[in-house]
């Protein structure tokens, strides 16, 4: 522990301090709020999510609640897999959890929600049913109108949650939440989007609060005073009068602590249709929604504790929270998915090593397309049990290998510290003068500089385990060889591809113009114009057919200039679709558009014809002209850079493409591969 690290620790006092919520005590001021994994099976917590709760658990962490637990049987989840609490089945993975993380000395809770018209209904094959709503206004996702609930489901709502709850009390769990945030069922019941009723469930704020009292009760009968129970809230959903606001949350608050059913509320923002403001992506602000927590500690009083989220990141952070008196517990739920040892470093006085969240935002794209969640910076996080702390195994002693690591971005930077770690005696070729390598282009663009951090994060993990670093040396074969390796890891990256193949156009690779020298990749026009952003010219037309940030944060920098044109034209239905699912377009998008920045979709490029680009509808029709473009900017495919690996086929003993060089794809698989074959070298 350096003087430094230690003054930083010093500062943290009322982080520390124990909390009492209802009947749980728990042992320090930090928690992790629910958050989606998809770790189930067969629609019950996993054996994953026990060794996930447990290594955070482990990790220092004083509360944590699991991902959403459905408490009704028609509330399954909006994923395949959601996890379901009011079957009695659920009972022996409850103990299982509640016996790994009370060993650990934290305390977990359950929440309990019911999707309504965000419900699978007929999302899987089996099991079709129509979505229970609580007026006629269909899902923003399934666009289907629902099945108006009476009041003979609405007290069937309130019992499952209820034997829900008991079946987490049995289980030895500490306490359940209740999910009336994110246009979810409880949610779906306070918000005037949803709710248009007419009968004593609708209208005033007082009756569109009436079924959360009413499972409250429920649960209150089913498990006793002596059992934690809470609720979280939406203070603000951000589509003004048509959904809940600042004013009609603090009468929502009023009414709910007034039952006094509830120990604590913990408060959120957003909804379904402004879902980037609950979980807020790379360019939000840090530090938590304190001004909603502000209002609610004025309602609530000492009635309930409080507790608060958004994007803080680190306990300093916290400390900050704490002190300005806005809530009594914090939740740093994607920083402890990142490292789920923050607490205890930072306690430790090992902040350098903590593996910090930098908003990519990978794990929520992952559920978006239905998969388990994982992480960009940590290729641990829902391997617990396969890649955890304590997992990597020290190299003997006899079998120690010399291996030089050519390319010093992500994957690159990733692999040579994993090895070093385990013993082997590892040397990083970088031919620039910084590590990163593509990374050191994104980070540059507006909203992108949080990436910086992970390129930190595993510089300092490569110096901690003794790897040396070699910048400016653009090492070719001979020069690898030079250094006698046993093994070589090249991580060369990729290049952009100029020359109009794609996906979108079958056998059309052979377009004209390409070979022009006003026709670029995205990434020279990147840094071009971070150098100067004029270079572009007056008129910049940007061929996007990957619909990620990169092509969105250039236009984002050229429109900040004055008297630039700049126009995107994708051949997807929309632009940015995979920034769309890290809910970057939802901030992007806007801004881009208020610029004057011109975005065109479902268009797919013809030709290019001196400064003219000629596309057409994906679905037939005229063409279109852009004319008199001063820069052509194409961001399409990407190419390996494996010139090195195959130069040295034949001279070394051991060789491994990675990353890129291997097949060009994310950042969060070229991790992936990198942990991976770092544990194997």
């Amino acid at each position: 522990m350096t003087a430094e690290t230690a003054a930083n620790a010093d500062e943290l006092h009322l982080v520390w301090q124990p909390l009492d919520i209802g009947a749980t005590r728990v042992r320090n001021r930090t928690m992790m709020t629910a958050m989606s994994v998809m770790y189930g099976e067969n629609n019950i917590l996993g054996d994953r999510h026990v060794d996930y709760y447990r290594e955070r658990a482990r990790g220092g962490v004083g509360l944590m609640i699991t991902e959403q637990q459905a408490g009704h049987r028609y509330s399954k989840g909006s994923f395949y897999n959601g996890c379901t609490a009011w079957e009695k089945r659920v009972i022996p993975q409850y103990e299982k959890l509640a016996d790994a993380v009370h060993a650990e000395g934290a305390r977990q809770f359950a929440q309990l929600f019911g999707c309504g018209v965000h419900d699978k209904g007929t999302m899987i094959m089996d099991e079709w049913h129509p979505l229970w709503g609580i007026s006629e206004i269909p899902s923003v996702v399934h666009r289907e109108i629902p099945l108006v609930m009476g009041k003979a489901e609405l007290r069937d709502i309130a019992k499952g949650f209820g034997e829900a709850a008991r079946n987490v009390k049995h289980a030895g769990l500490d306490g359940v939440e209740l999910h009336a945030a994110h246009s979810y069922l409880l949610g779906q019941m306070l918000s005037p989007t949803y709710n248009i009723r007419d009968d004593e469930y609708g209208g005033s704020v007082a009756n569109r609060c009436r079924l959360i009292v009413e499972v409250a009760q429920e649960v209150r009968a089913q498990v006793g005073d002596d059992f934690t129970l809470g609720i979280r809230l939406s203070y603000e959903e951000f589509v003004g009068e048509a959904g809940i606001t600042p004013e009609q949350a603090d009468e929502q608050i009023e009414i709910l602590a007034a039952t006094g059913c509830f120990d604590f509320f913990n408060i959120s923002r957003g909804a379904y249709h402004t879902l980037h403001m609950a979980i807020p992506p790379m360019d939000s602000p840090h530090g938590g929604y304190q001004e909603y927590a502000h209002r609610a500690r004025k309602i609530v009083g000492n009635r309930a504790k409080l507790f608060l989220v958004g994007r803080i990141t680190n306990l300093h952070e916290a400390e900050a929270v704490l002190q300005s008196g806005a809530a009594d517990m914090v939740a740093m739920t994607r920083a402890q998915f990142a490292d789920p040892h923050l607490v205890r470093k930072t306690k430790e006085g090992r902040e350098p090593e903590i593996i910090r969240c930098i908003g990519a935002n990978e794990c929520v794209a992952r559920l978006f397309d239905n998969r388990p969640a994982a992480c960009v910076v940590n290729p641990a996080t829902g391997r617990e049990r396969r890649w955890g702390p304590g997992t990597l195994a020290p190299v003997a002693e006899v079998e120690k290998k010399k291996i030089a690591v050519v390319g010093g971005g992500l994957g690159g930077m990733k692999v040579a510290a994993v090895a070093a770690a385990r013993g082997h005696d590892v040397a990083l070729f970088e031919k620039s003068d910084e590590l990163g390598g593509h990374i050191n282009v994104l980070k540059r663009l507006p909203t992108r500089s949080e990436w910086q951090m992970a390129i930190d994060d595993l510089a300092s993990a490569m110096a901690r385990h003794g790897v040396s670093v070699k910048l400016d040396c653009d090492a070719d074969a001979d020069t690898i060889l030079a250094e006698k390796p046993d093994s070589v890891v090249v991580a060369t990256g990729s290049r952009w591809t100029v020359d109009g193949l794609s996906p979108f156009r079958p056998g059309a690779s052979a377009l004209k113009g390409f070979d022009q020298e006003h026709v670029i990749d995205i990434a020279t026009a990147a840094r071009r114009a971070l150098d100067d952003p004029l270079s572009l010219g007056n008129s910049v037309v940007i061929l996007d057919e990957v619909g990620t940030v990169l092509p969105l944060g250039l236009a984002d920098l050229l429109s900040q200039q004055e008297g630039i044109r700049v126009e995107i034209i994708t051949p997807d239905p929309m632009v940015g679709m995979e920034a769309q699912k890290t809910l970057d377009s939802f901030h992007l998008l806007p801004r881009l558009a208020a610029a004057g920045v011109t975005l065109t979709t479902q268009q797919n490029l013809q030709n290019i014809e001196g400064r003219d680009v000629v596309t057409g509808f994906v679905w037939g029709g005229p063409p279109r002209r852009v004319a008199d473009v001063d820069t052509i900017v194409v961001a399409m495919l990407r190419q390996p850079v494996d010139d090195v690996y195959h130069a040295l086929d034949g001279k070394v003993a051991e060789r491994h493409l990675l990353g890129d060089a291997l097949a060009p794809r994310k950042p969060i698989q070229v991790m992936y591969e990198a942990e991976e074959l770092g544990r194997a070298l």
